[in-house]
């Protein structure tokens, strides 16, 4: 990253090469040190050559921080694969963009809501970003076993931690293994190739059409809160690499956010992390996350660490960092609540049990 000052009143940041979960450090320190004393941010993309998902949470972080101080952030020279990026994520929605420093600078003071017309990008059908999945208006899932719930997903968008309802929380589940030396790489292999054996008992993952989750891939998720209680939801995979792969939720889950799977050497151990940065989506959900459901959020990802060790026959201790990134509620986002997953996925179940029973008859 290189500084420039453009006036007083405006700090200018060039991104030079990657953007990725390495950079935390560099941009903790510039935070501190420099952006927070700002009153506008431009970023100016013209020479980042790569972005991964824990780039992405990375600006996500930031962003948040400096809407939080008031400080006004912009971005310009997005190439078009990044700029498709940034609609799937819905970072568009919190950085405004614009072609130059110029056309920025004439838009002071910075804020998200500023939009110009080569902003919009639906149509982009150019060559991707590697790694990264097209941005899509609406997902949809394919043939799934008859099993499943498949209800609350089919036509819904892609959601991100910008357009949550409650807190945005930065979490980290980190399981080091001890004893033994395993590569990153083959890890991340098992793990995305045999992924819906890893959850916790009586929570099922139906991949669209029995795809790999490679980027693009939808799943159905059932996740089961409680006795015979099933709360339907869905996924998309957004970003996957050698090294890591990343969901993003759908409208209707209990969250609006990402959770990035990975793998990484640190100080000579070998760490497999599930890292997600997250918005309870409703008002409903919010309320859950403050009476314990964090709390069974966070079972949950242990003990898909745990299953997952075990099929890897490692041993180690699991660590957890939690970060609450902004403590604000977004109101704006209170509509949510119209695809909350587990008022529909109520409704419905009564259906979906008798369908069930039916059906075990017939054989």
């Amino acid at each position: 990253m290189k500084l420039g000052v453009v006036d007083g009143e405006t700090l200018l940041l060039s991104i030079q090469g990657p953007l990725k979960g390495a950079c935390e450090h560099a941009w903790s320190r510039l935070f501190d040190n420099r952006l927070k004393n700002s009153k506008n941010i431009l970023l100016n993309f013209i020479n980042l050559t790569h972005m991964d998902s824990e780039g992405a949470n990375l600006l996500t972080i930031y962003t948040s921080r400096l809407a939080q101080r008031r400080i006004g952030l912009a971005a310009c020279h997005l190439s078009d694969p990044f700029r498709d990026i940034f609609r799937l994520t819905g970072l568009d929605q919190a950085i405004a963009l614009f072609d130059d420093e110029n056309e920025a600078l004439s838009m002071r003071p910075f804020h998200s809501g500023i939009r110009t017309a080569t902003a919009d990008f639906h149509a982009y059908k150019g060559p991707l970003v590697s790694g990264w999945a097209r941005n899509v208006e609406h997902i949809s899932i394919g043939d799934v076993t008859a099993e499943a719930m498949n209800v609350n997903v089919n036509g819904r968008k892609v959601t991100s931690p910008v357009r949550g309802f409650g807190r945005l929380w930065d979490k980290k589940y980190r399981f080091q293994i001890t004893g033994k030396d395993m590569d990153p790489k083959e890890i991340v292999s098992v793990w995305q190739a045999e992924f819906p054996q890893f959850w916790p008992k009586g929570n099922k993952v139906f991949t669209s059409g029995g795809a790999l989750l490679a980027p693009g891939a939808t799943a159905l998720l059932n996740l089961s809160v409680g006795g015979m209680l099933v709360l339907a939801s869905g996924i998309m995979v957004i970003y996957a690499d050698e090294n890591s792969f990343c969901f993003s939720s759908v409208q209707g889950h209990m969250l609006c956010g990402w959770i990035t799977f990975s793998s990484f050497r640190e100080d000579d151990n070998t760490i497999i992390q599930v890292h997600p940065l997250f918005r309870p989506a409703d008002p409903i959900m919010e309320m859950g996350f403050r009476l314990g459901a964090a709390r069974q959020e966070d079972q949950f990802w242990h003990q898909t660490l745990r299953n997952l060790a075990a099929r890897l026959g490692v041993e180690g201790r699991i660590e957890q960092k939690n970060c609450l990134v902004d403590r604000r509620l977004q109101w704006s986002e209170f509509g949510n609540i119209w695809y909350c997953g587990a008022i529909r996925s109520s409704l419905y179940l009564p259906l979906y049990w008798l369908v069930r029973l039916f059906s075990s008859r017939k054989h």
